[in-house]
């Protein structure tokens, strides 16, 4: 059984002498938004073509507006794709009931499969957001397989794990069985520079939805792994780099953004080795490989 805390978006006063509290106001908008964000990129729930602040575009700026209740709308687009429009149920001065768009999401596919994992992605966002700092119980744990890997459980079922698979039907368990530990998750690796020929790298697993919206910015840098290094200046507050290597061999920096708080949720995970640029750019070269991305993202 898991918990599920949903997002404080009211603010409220001290308590006084007897106890009570104000309300005194809202959340920062954008803030929400980048917390929804990183929460649905945790949870493998990130719609793969976007998902941004549309308030912006309407001036929502500072502070939440008082709503009554987030709605969060999936449907079919003028465009290919299923589009998800989450707004805020107002009240103006009058009472008069008006909608403050926050967010738009979009997914590539259009299939009923798509339709249903954006009826997904809606329920968590209605969640968080309607939820107002209340912990909500979770007990069921949605796995989403393929036809091929159904079939693929049933049969080493039926086979009771001890017959012979062949290896395409290995493949097909392994992808299957893989979803019951969760959102799946890439493998990479982080640069630190503390100071002079000081560094550290950080082997981790983070959720591949988060992954790809680190390298779906464009890379601060491509060069050599020396190179890449050289350049780094412990003086700019020992910032955190992500390490890619391209198709040609080269390297690529990528800056986490700050809505990630530097992956501080997964800094218990993992391994991390210190050391001088010689002795990391060995580790490196290991037969641990880090996370790969085609040449057309890091070109972006």
């Amino acid at each position: 059984m898991a918990k599920i805390r949903t997002f404080e978006v009211d603010r409220w006063s001290e308590p006084d002498e007897k106890h009570r509290v104000k309300h005194i106001g809202m959340a920062d908008a954008r803030e929400t938004f980048d917390k929804l964000k990183t929460h649905l990129e945790t949870n493998g729930l990130l719609p793969d073509e976007y998902f941004s602040f549309s308030g912006k575009y309407e001036g929502l700026t500072g502070e939440l507006p008082e709503f009554e209740e987030a709605l969060c709308i999936p449907n079919f687009g003028s465009s290919e794709g299923i589009y998800l429009d989450i707004s805020l149920a107002c009240r103006d001065g009058d009472g008069k009931r008006y909608f403050q768009s926050f967010a738009t999401g979009k997914t590539l596919g259009e299939t009923a499969d798509d339709y249903f994992r954006m009826f997904r992605i809606a329920a968590e966002c209605s969640l968080m957001l309607n939820g107002r700092g209340f912990s909500y119980e979770r007990n069921n744990v949605d796995i989403v397989l393929t036809e091929k890997e159904a079939k693929a459980v049933a049969n080493s079922v039926e086979l009771d794990l001890c017959g012979y698979l062949k290896p395409e039907s290995e493949a097909l368990l392994s992808s299957a069985l893989g979803k019951f530990n969760g959102a799946p998750r890439t493998a990479i690796q982080t640069i630190t520079c503390h100071g002079r020929d000081d560094y550290a790298l950080w082997n981790v697993e983070i959720p591949s939805d988060m992954f790809r919206s680190i390298v779906r910015e464009a890379a601060e840098k491509i060069g050599t792994l020396e190179e890449l290094m050289s350049g780094m200046d412990p003086t700019s507050g020992c910032e955190m780099r992500l390490l890619t290597r391209m198709k040609d061999g080269r390297f690529a920096f990528f800056t986490i953004p700050e809505r990630m708080n530097a992956l501080r949720d997964y800094e218990t995970q993992g391994s991390s080795t210190r050391g001088d640029k010689e002795q990391i750019m060995a580790e490196i070269f290991t037969d641990w490989e880090p996370a790969e991305e085609p040449e057309d993202e890091l070109d972006r």
